[in-house]
């Protein structure tokens, strides 16, 4: 970094932290003048595909000077040496030099205002220019005297479509501002062609040529970024490059925190879209396959590591689903493993492949899309040295801590196959005092469904079951556990032809329909006696993240802590073409922090043993409203987990925070951290923003033994200069420590993020 980018980051991070600016105005070399060689090269390959056309051509204008130009692609044209050599022409105006792909932007300092660098795109050098009119010159020139280009083919398969081109040490060097150099031209007598050349293969070179000129076009195209593609770019919503590289992150702000130990994982959509080739009479076309819900798109799973003894930040980040991407690719869709393996997309592939077997695609380690949820250590296959990526429909892809390459896919039932179910939790608990991790598991049946609650520990590596019931099916993406029991709320949905409709499906919404009418049942297991001990139920409502679950003993009663919403309305906004261009009634339901109370959970054991479990009227859940403030995605000290807490850490809207009008109607994702205090209503929220940047799910990294004492960590995308960095925050005052920049922009999600020390 030179004297004066230390000095603005100086002075940025002696102010108020608003923006991160990042200029991104390409940086030109005055000394390096693009000559119009590269052009020529890419059109010399059409001119000698030519080459017996333009001699023939001109062997039958002597035999009929009555041929004319029509202007227009028919067998005229073919025999006329002046509409062929036009095809030169159109390839030089097609490969002009203001259409190549520009030059990468050069990272410049950070910048105190809020004004954004606009990005440079489609510059043309005026250099270039002269040197393609002059090109064009060239090719009147030798439309006049009836010539090709001399080029051996062989020399020419060696280029590339951007090589320097051939030529004789003594052909001349034209003079002026450019240095483009003319290639040798010589004259060919009729004597040379065949004057009975076939129609078909003047046909054949014709579509070579028009091929060549089309994929000239798509490179050009490739390099020039359009309106809509920035939209895209700036809704966060693009897929990402991965880079398997380690790399040291650049502090833009702040200093590196002391004593910050440990690697960061995260992971989340990564490929929204996956490009294949279609077939068509002459040539290929271009298709794209779109992944429909935020949920469904293959993942990118990220690793920041620190070094407080170096005090270096290293990154790295891979994509785990390329094998997944290829079958797509060939498949031209998403042939799927289970019914309700995805959330809400469009398979592209007809019903027929629903009977084709699998299996064995999917086990692959990279053949599964595996991003709702990611755990540390699960014991499996012989290591519990491992981080592992989760879906809903019980695939674990186990990952290399280290260098992110996937080791492989397993299935609950390869664990155990008593693990039956096609349906499965995202989100694992784990018991840091009996180093357990559970998972639940649904079995859809025609008329019920199946619950199974299984655990896998070290000492248990092929795991048990822990309790079964039947209940309906239901969208879970998380649970709560506490010393004694686990509770698994049943949320209200129902299948209009019952596991018929599920079986047939592979959009798990599409299948499901939220009812409103319908109770939440909270099912209450018992970890000492593995069944279930009682039943509650409380109003119509939905959840995906729990954030605590406490058991009080005094009052046998256990409180489950949550974020809860009127319906799933908010799983079925998170459509990626509506996140991207979000229409004017589009907006993201606020969730509220809620306690659910079980009491007298011993009382009500007996009660339901001596039902068999059959209870007629099930006791109620009592509800509480902790905090209106809208949030998600909230975490809490790991220390205080299955305890009694007092701050909890999410993601919010700044507007619905400040309580202004926009909130009813917002379009867009979380763009703050908030800090809230579940225990008095009263007590202001601290809240961290930037003007157009959205961060990810804050992690806690305790610093010492008090609740509030350590770091929050979160990855933030900045909309306007379309680039992720890394924030660091105190936890207690919420001061903003340090901010890092990543090499790439990392994706919007609801993703999760876990701390390895």
């Amino acid at each position: 970094m030179s004297a004066k980018e230390q000095d603005s980051a100086q002075s940025v991070g002696a102010t108020e932290p608003s923006v991160v600016s990042i200029d991104t105005t390409p940086a030109v070399d005055s000394g390096k003048v693009i000559s119009a060689c590269p052009v020529l090269v890419a059109t010399t390959a059409n001119a000698v595909d030519a080459q017996a056309l333009l001699a023939n051509a001109s062997h039958k204008s002597k035999e009929d000077p009555s041929i004319e130009d029509n202007g227009e692609g028919s067998q005229k044209d073919v025999d006329n040496p002046t509409a062929s050599t036009s095809i030169i022409a159109d390839a030089l105006k097609d490969a002009s030099l203001s259409d190549l792909p520009p030059t990468e932007p050069a990272m410049g300092s950070i910048l105190r205002s809020p004004v954004s660098t606009p990005l440079q795109l489609n510059r043309t050098d005026e250099a270039s220019t002269a040197n393609s009119a002059s090109l064009l010159k060239d090719s009147d020139v030798m439309q006049s005297q009836g010539v090709h280009w001399a080029a051996q083919r062989s020399a020419e398969s060696e280029r590339t479509a951007f090589s320097p081109p051939l030529r004789d040490l003594a052909s001349p060097i034209s003079s002026g501002s450019r240095s483009s150099l003319r290639p040798e031209i010589v004259q060919v007598s009729d004597d040379e062609m065949d004057p009975v050349e076939a129609f078909e293969e003047k046909q054949q070179r014709l579509f070579r040529a028009a091929e060549k000129r089309r994929q000239q076009r798509e490179q050009t195209a490739h390099g020039n970024i359009s309106s809509e593609d920035i939209a895209i770019m700036r809704s966060g919503l693009s897929s990402a490059r991965e880079h398997t590289t380690p790399s040291e992150l650049r502090v833009l702000n702040g200093a590196f925190p002391e004593g910050l130990r440990g690697s960061l994982y995260l992971v989340g959509p990564g490929k929204f879209e996956v490009s294949y080739n279609v077939q068509r009479e002459l040539e290929q076309a271009t298709r794209s396959f779109s992944f429909g819900h935020l949920m469904d798109a293959l993942p990118l799973l990220t690793k920041i590591s620190f070094n407080p003894t170096e005090k270096t930040i290293e990154h790295r980040s891979r994509l785990l689903a390329k094998q997944l991407s290829s079958r797509i690719q060939m498949e031209h869709g998403v042939n799927t493993k289970v019914p309700g393996a995805l959330y809400m997309s469009e398979t592209n592939q007809t019903f027929l492949t629903k009977f084709i077997p699998k299996q064995a695609h999917y086990a692959t380690p990279e053949g599964e899309c595996c991003s709702q949820s990611i755990e540390l250590f699960v014991p499996l296959q012989g290591s519990s040295q491992t981080v592992v990526c989760t879906n809903h429909v019980g695939a674990l892809q186990i990952i290399d801590p280290v260098d992110l390459h996937p080791r492989a896919i397993v299935d609950f039932k390869d664990i155990n196959s008593a693990f039956k179910g096609s349906l499965s939790c995202p989100h694992m608990q784990y018991d840091s005092n009996t180093r357990e991790h559970f998972s639940v598991l649904q079995d859809v049946g025609f008329r019920s469904t199946t619950y199974s609650i299984v655990a896998i520990s070290e000492s248990q590596p092929e795991g048990y079951v822990v309790a079964s019931f039947e209940a309906q099916a239901s969208v879970l993406h998380s649970f709560a556990i506490t010393q004694d029991y686990i509770i698994v709320p049943v949320y209200p949905y129902s299948a209009p032809v019952g596991g018929v409709s599920y079986r047939w499906s592979d959009s798990l919404l599409q299948t499901l329909t939220f009812d409103r009418s319908q109770p939440v049942v909270f099912y209450v297991i018992s970890r000492e006696y593995r069944r279930v001990q009682c039943v509650y139920q409380a109003a119509a409502f939905f959840g995906l993240h729990q954030i605590n679950a406490v058991q009080e003993a005094a009052t046998d009663s256990v409180s489950i802590d949550l974020v809860a919403y009127e319906d799933d309305r908010v799983l079925r906004q998170l459509q990626i073409k509506d996140l991207r261009r979000p229409s004017v009634n589009f907006s993201i339901p606020s969730g509220q922090v809620r306690r659910y109370q079980l009491n007298r959970i011993s009382l009500e054991a007996t009660r339901y043993v001596e039902a068999k479990s059959r209870p007629t009227l099930l006791p109620p859940a009592h509800s509480l409203v902790l905090r209106s403030e809208p949030v998600e995605l909230a975490r809490v000290n790991p220390i205080v987990a299955a305890r009694p807490y007092t701050y909890l850490y999410g993601l919010s809207h700044v507007e619905r925070l400040r309580g202004l009008a926009a909130h009813l109607t917002s379009t867009t994702m979380y763009n703050c951290i908030v800090k809230l205090n579940a225990n008095d209503a009263s007590a202001l929220p601290l809240v961290w923003s930037r003007k157009h940047c959205y961060p990810s799910e804050p992690v806690f990294v305790p610093r010492s033994d008090v609740e509030d004492d350590g770091y929050i960590l979160s990855v933030f995308f900045d909309s306007m200069r379309i680039v992720s960095c890394l924030v660091v925050l105190d936890a207690s005052t919420f001061k903003e420590l340090m901010i890092a920049q990543l090499p790439s922009p990392t994706p919007l999600s609801f993703g999760h993020s876990k701390f390895a020390i």
